[in-house]
C-alpha cells in the first residue's frame, strides 16, 4: 500500500493532506494545484488524514445543526471529546464524505464514498470546512465573496445568493480598465501585522479563479438589487455585522466563532464598508468603484468600444 502526503499553503497557512490508501490525490484537488508546496517544516494549521473506513457514515453524537456550504447543508454533530462529526452530502443529497474532527479542527480524519467525481466533490468540501474553522483560530476569515483586484488592492462584494455579486465584479471588468477577478466565491481574509489582507483560495464556486495571490483589501461593497443606483458608507458597527454575515461560522461553536467576531471587528475597524443599491449596469460600477477608491474615473462604455 502506497502513501502519498501532500501539503499546501493557503492565505499563508500551511496544511497537509494524507492518504492511507493507494489513490493519487492531485486528482481530488485540482484546483488546489497553484496552492501546492514540497514538503515543508512550518507549523500546520491543520492535517487532513484520507482512508477508506477511517470514519463511518452514520451520524455520532448530538446533532447541533447543520453547515451551509454553497446551498448545500451539511449535518454536525458534535462528539463526547467535543470534536465533531459531519456527513457531507453532494447536491443530489447522497453521501460523498464523512469528517470527524478534534475540537479546534487541526487534526481532522475522512473517509470518502461513491466514484471519483462524487469523493473529490466531499474531499474539497470537507478541506473548505476545515479551513473555516482552524482557520478561525488563526486571525483568518473565509468569507462568501466576489473579489476585484485594482491597482494592487482587493474589494469585495458581498450579499445573499442572487444579489449580483459575480455581476459586479464583471461590470467592474467590463467598464474599468486595470480590474481582474481574483476569487469569485470563497477568498480568505487575515490581518497581518494590523492590515487586512484578501487570498485567493482553491474555492471559486463554478468559475476557474484559482490564485496563489494576495492583496490589501480596499473596501468591502454590500449589494442589494434596486431600481435605482445609491451608494452610503456603513458605519463602523454595522460594517462588522456585514462582515460577519458573510464569513463561514458555526454560531454553536463558541471558540471558533468569538474568535471569528474578533478579527471580523478588527477588519471593520479598518476597512470601509458600503452598501450599494444598484441597477446591474455600468453606472453601478462607477459609483462603487469611485466611492471604494476615491478616484474620478472617466469611464468606457464597453458596449460601443
Amino acid at each position: 500500500m502506497n502513501k502519498q502526503d501532500l501539503s499546501f499553503c493557503i492565505a499563508g497557512a500551511y496544511l497537509r493532506v494524507h492518504f492511507l490508501d493507494d489513490v493519487d490525490g492531485r486528482r481530488y484537488l485540482e484546483t488546489y494545484a497553484p496552492f501546492y508546496v514540497k514538503e515543508t517544516k512550518e507549523n500546520l494549521m491543520f492535517t487532513m488524514t484520507v482512508g477508506d473506513g477511517l470514519v463511518n457514515d452514520e451520524p455520532e453524537g448530538s446533532e447541533v445543526g447543520q453547515f451551509d456550504c454553497g446551498g448545500n447543508n451539511h449535518g454536525v454533530y458534535l462528539l463526547p471529546n467535543r470534536g465533531y462529526k459531519m456527513i457531507i452530502s453532494n447536491l443530489n443529497g447522497e453521501k460523498a464524505c464523512a469528517l470527524q474532527t478534534n475540537a479546534n479542527f487541526s487534526d481532522c480524519q475522512i473517509s470518502l464514498f461513491g466514484n471519483l467525481l462524487n469523493r473529490a466533490f466531499g474531499l474539497n468540501n470537507a478541506m473548505m470546512v476545515a479551513f473555516a474553522f482552524a482557520g478561525a483560530h488563526h486571525n483568518i476569515l473565509l468569507m462568501h465573496s466576489s473579489v476585484a483586484l485594482h491597482d494592487g488592492r482587493g474589494y469585495l462584494f458581498l450579499g445573499k445568493s442572487g444579489t449580483g455579486k459575480s455581476t459586479h465584479n464583471d461590470l467592474w471588468n467590463k467598464y474599468i480598465p486595470g480590474t481582474e477577478i481574483l476569487n469569485d466565491d470563497n477568498p480568505a481574509i487575515r490581518v497581518v501585522d494590523g492590515k487586512p489582507f484578501v487570498y485567493g483560495t482553491p474555492w471559486s464556486g463554478k468559475r476557474n479563479f484559482y490564485r496563489q495571490l494576495s492583496v490589501p483589501i480596499g473596501a468591502y461593497v454590500r449589494l442589494e438589487q434596486a431600481p435605482e443606483n445609491i451608494i452610503e458608507k456603513e458605519h463602523k458597527l454595522q460594517g462588522f455585522a456585514t462582515i460577519l454575515s458573510s464569513c463561514s461560522t458555526m454560531i454553536w461553536d463558541k471558540p471558533s466563532y468569538n474568535a471569528i467576531c474578533d478579527t471580523a471587528s478588527a477588519v471593520a475597524s479598518i476597512v470601509p464598508v458600503f452598501h450599494l443599491k444598484n441597477r446591474p449596469d455600468e453606472e453601478a460600477a462607477k459609483i462603487s468603484f469611485e466611492a471604494c477608491t476615491g478616484k474620478k474615473y472617466v469611464f468606457i462604455n464597453a458596449d460601443k468600444a
